[in-house]
């Protein structure tokens, strides 16, 4: 980057750091970060046994709706200047790429966070071994990535992609809710490298459409907004994904599945040493509740990737290239014409 890259020295250079620093909507910032703190502590306080009911879970998420509605009163107030500017996500597709963004990135982070744990907990592999068994979904996924680059390339539009490969995602993640603790190498494999197709089809669109959709000028505010909205859907879903998880856990205890063992001490352990503490007579049952409460965690997969694939629908069905063969053509004989018509004109006026 030192070497290649000399951009062009900005417009604004000559205006102060304090004038810099103020256009960066510090209101929309801190409206933001606190909407997003109230969220994730009151998803965290219940992984840590606080009831939904709670006064300060309740507390946290009606100040995280307040917050999130004052936020969006600031955006429309503050307009071009605002962090997240209206008129940029107000535009159908970069509205349709945030959305899909949020939905997707909230399915692959569960996935991709939740099925190293299956593979400790259920098949008993050490976290290196786990990690191998993940090399298929991240192979398929980079390759499919890639080849639907070449396809929007070639044809020049990001919504077919998008479509089927949420959809065909969908599939994979509703298989992965089939594992038992008797599943097959062959059956995990399969369901892995399918969700992997989907989701390496249609996770970088959102970005190709926002791209394609805007202005130059405009480019990078909603490249960020998508960028956000990946960023927002992982971290919500994975702290979803978490609290259901471990109030499945607790849940079993409550109800006498697991007699004589404390499921907090199971939780604390972890996926790969919990088995220490179980009884050997009970590992058999404490593996078979373990696997209902990932199955439930990837449950949650399986809206999220229908959503994604419905609002990808929403994206234009505007091609990438910036100038086809045919108009091409056209603007030649366009300007053939014009140029016959001037000459006409010209020799009129010399009449």
């Amino acid at each position: 980057m030192v070497l290649f890259f000399h951009p062009k020295k900005h417009v604004h250079t000559h205006r102060t750091f304090m004038d810099r620093f103020m256009d960066l909507d510090i209101g929309g910032n801190i409206l933001l970060l606190g909407a997003s703190i109230m969220l994730f502590l009151a998803l965290e306080f219940t992984t840590l046994g606080v009831p939904w009911s709670s006064a300060e879970i309740i507390g946290l998420l009606v100040g995280f709706g307040v917050v999130t509605i004052l936020f969006i009163i600031w955006q429309r107030w503050k307009g071009e200047a605002a962090l997240m500017p209206p008129r940029i996500l107000s535009q159908r597709t970069v509205a349709a790429a945030c959305g899909m963004a949020f939905m997707t990135y909230g399915a692959i982070i569960n996935l991709t966070f939740f099925l190293p744990i299956w593979f400790q907990a259920i098949l008993g592999d050490s976290a290196i071994i786990s990690g191998v068994n993940m090399i298929p979904y991240f192979a398929v996924n980079a390759f499919f990535s890639l080849l639907a680059g070449v396809f929007v390339s070639v044809v020049g539009y990001v919504t077919p992609p998008a479509v089927i490969g949420s959809a065909i995602g969908t599939v994979g993640l509703g298989l992965l809710t089939m594992m038992t603790v008797n599943t097959t190498t062959a059956q995990w494999v399969g369901y892995e490298i399918l969700a992997s197709i989907g989701f390496g089809l249609s996770i970088q669109q959102c970005f190709t459409a926002v791209q394609t959709a805007l202005d130059p000028a405009d480019m990078a505010v909603g490249t960020a907004a998508v960028v956000a909205a990946q960023s927002l859907g992982g971290a919500i879903f994975l702290s979803v994904g978490n609290s259901v998880f471990q109030n499945q856990l607790l849940k079993a205890s409550a109800e006498n599945l697991l007699p004589g063992i404390n499921i907090k001490k199971v939780i604390d352990a972890g996926a790969a040493a919990f088995r220490e503490l179980v009884p050997a007579n009970k590992l058999p049952i404490m593996l078979e509740v373990y696997n209902e409460a990932l199955r439930k965690v990837f449950i949650i997969g399986i809206p999220l990737g229908a959503l994604a694939a419905f609002i990808s629908c929403f994206i234009e069905f505007k091609s990438v290239k910036t100038k086809t063969a045919l108009e091409k053509k056209e603007e030649g004989a366009t300007d053939s014409e014009n140029s016959a018509s001037g000459s006409i004109r010209g020799m009129e006026m010399g009449r």
